[in-house]
């Protein structure tokens, strides 16, 4: 862990040595360990070390292999895994909005699923697409709002979500890379994203706006909900420590997403911040919850791993190093 601290940083060396780690770790202290605050001198080796040109330079390296093989490494870990901690009504992998004290993670999705159909409004017989669709929750959800399943599709890079869709939902989903993908020109009534754009590449976001743009009708909107940088430093550290999860996967600064949608043509119609951390703390404890059958399914390490993921991005969000976002742009 010293070696891996001094080379690419504290926020990758944690994750790394506890994955690895061959005794299974307390969670109550892991939490602590990850989410407490630092003196002023250990955060400011988080905060700052390497230093960015090194920082740059051990990125470049990671980026070599595609984001698709990070989106594989990450979520083709076992289905049964990730239903033991995430709701059980839509499996959402994504922040959810606890509007009351009481919410449970259920609620709290639930209530989020609410929140895109409005901004979405879906209507019956509209053409959508959703770019990442992870295990088909949110096309569960407008399929029942709206009466018709028949125009919904999805994309996504695991192969276990499209098993697990075309096995239990029967939507028409395929197994492809949203940066890549042919979408057409004006195919959709819609398109939305929950979780996607967390991985495209900051050099890959003007022209997948622009072809989704293109892949629109006049009128159409595209909803993203997603987590991206404050600040205005492109590389931070937590950017390597996104490596030990995502490798091949870097975050963009939320003002170059705006100011490239705006480039694109869209009109930012709607943009408002949601907090991620009691989401992370309800996957947390319900993963303690079910410990023993996960380890079952995955072993110590990978449940070691989440653990450690859990709290250090709680961490993340807390010290206002990223916001999670949703923006309705305008094909006008």
């Amino acid at each position: 862990m010293l070696y891996e601290g001094l080379v690419y940083g504290a926020a990758y060396a944690i994750p790394t040595f506890f994955a690895t780690s061959p005794k299974r770790v307390d969670p109550e202290w892991i939490w602590h360990f990850c989410t407490c605050d630092r003196t002023a001198i250990e955060q400011g080796f988080v905060d700052h070390w390497p230093p960015a040109p090194f920082r740059r330079r051990i990125i470049k390296g990671f980026l070599d292999q595609t984001h698709a093989e990070g989106i594989e490494y990450h979520y083709d870990v076992s289905n049964a895994f990730y239903a033991l901690f995430l709701d059980r009504d839509y499996m959402f992998y994504t922040c959810a909005d606890f509007n009351a004290p009481t919410d449970t993670i259920e609620d709290a999705q639930r209530n989020k699923a609410n929140h895109i159909l409005g901004l979405l409004d879906p209507r019956p017989g509209e053409k959508i697409i959703e770019l990442g669709c992870g295990w088909g929750g949110m096309l569960k959800h407008i399929s029942a709002a709206i009466g018709d399943g028949s125009n919904l599709s999805g994309l996504t890079l695991s192969r276990d979500q499209v098993d697990y869709i075309r096995t239990h939902l029967g939507f028409s989903v395929a197994l492809a890379d949203l940066i890549t993908h042919d979408y057409g020109t004006e195919t959709y009534d819609k398109i939305y994203a929950i979780g996607a754009l967390e991985h495209v590449r900051p050099d890959s976001i003007l022209p997948l706006f622009q072809r989704l743009h293109a892949a629109l009708k006049p009128g159409g909107r595209m909803v993203q909900h997603f987590f991206s940088l404050n600040g205005t430093d492109p590389v931070p550290p937590s950017m390597l420590g996104a490596q030990a999860y995502f490798p091949g996967s870097i975050l963009s600064l939320h003002s170059d997403i705006r100011a490239k949608a705006e480039r694109a043509g869209f009109r930012i119609a709607h943009d408002s911040a949601h907090d991620y951390r009691p989401t992370l703390r309800a996957w947390f404890d319900r993963l303690v919850e079910n410990r023993d059958q996960a380890e079952a399914l995955v072993g110590h390490h990978v449940v070691n791993k989440y653990f450690v993921y859990f709290a250090m991005s709680w961490r993340f969000f807390d010290l206002k190093q990223s916001t999670l976002h949703r923006l309705v742009l305008m094909k006008d």
